[in-house]
């Protein structure tokens, strides 16, 4: 993991909390590690003042969660947190594809369909991280289009809470087809069938997870680091 410096021009807490949140949402720090300040501090090279600043403010966005006499860790989400955010998603996604078909324009269409055939693109090279970004991508043109501020912002703090669990469910082949026929609702401008298509796209993913989570052993979650604040 190469150092990044912190540039001096904008508020350093604020500079340090982007770099902590991007390192969260890559997976360079994974669920239920311990963050170390003086590390941090050195590799971005501030001092440990910034940082902690920036771990409040984590702690306070949900990214985070303090553990008195142990420290703070990235946190890790039970499962019944797992699936009420699949099940709020669901219902957001549904909302924005059905708006998104009310609302979208040639040149969004064609958005659109570009990002599946670059998704098309990623699978047939087997780069699974260029097919998570443009999946990202390829949501965020279909809430851009939709318009809807409230349903965005909560969709946004829902995406950043599942990152590194998304990243490890994927089954590339029937999400892009999955997305090939919300594009088709859409582009037809059938909010009806992009609202259904929409919702059970996410709860498919969910299904995913729940395949996944009963294949191993669960863990106690008591001895996870901790639920939302």
């Amino acid at each position: 993991m190469s150092d990044r410096r912190i540039e001096r021009a904008g508020g350093l807490a604020a500079q340090v909390y982007q770099e902590i949140e991007r390192m969260i949402l890559e997976g360079n720090l994974e669920p239920g590690s311990r963050l170390n300040e003086y590390a941090l501090a050195d590799q971005f090279a501030v001092s440990r003042g910034p940082v902690r600043e920036a771990t409040r403010a984590l702690v306070e966005a949900g990214l985070l969660v303090s553990v008195p006499a142990r420290g703070v860790f990235v946190r890790e989400m039970s499962q019944t947190e797992i699936a009420e955010n699949y099940d709020v998603r669901a219902v957001l996604t549904g909302l924005m594809c059905a708006r998104a078909a009310e609302l979208r324009t040639n040149e969004d269409v064609a958005a659109l369909e570009g990002f599946v055939a670059a998704m098309d693109a990623a699978i047939a090279v087997g780069r699974v991280h260029d097919y998570y970004r443009i999946n990202l991508e390829f949501h965020d043109r279909i809430n851009l289009v939709a318009g809807h501020g409230c349903a965005r912002r909560v969709y946004d703090d829902l995406i950043r809470e599942t990152h590194s669990l998304r990243r490890s469910l994927f089954s590339p082949g029937q999400t892009n087809n999955e997305h090939r026929a919300i594009v088709a609702a859409i582009t037809a401008g059938d909010a009806g069938a992009a609202r259904r298509l929409g919702e059970e796209h996410v709860l498919h993913g969910k299904k995913r997870w729940m395949d996944s989570a009963s294949a191993v052993t669960p863990r106690d979650e008591s001895a996870k680091a901790g639920g939302r604040r």
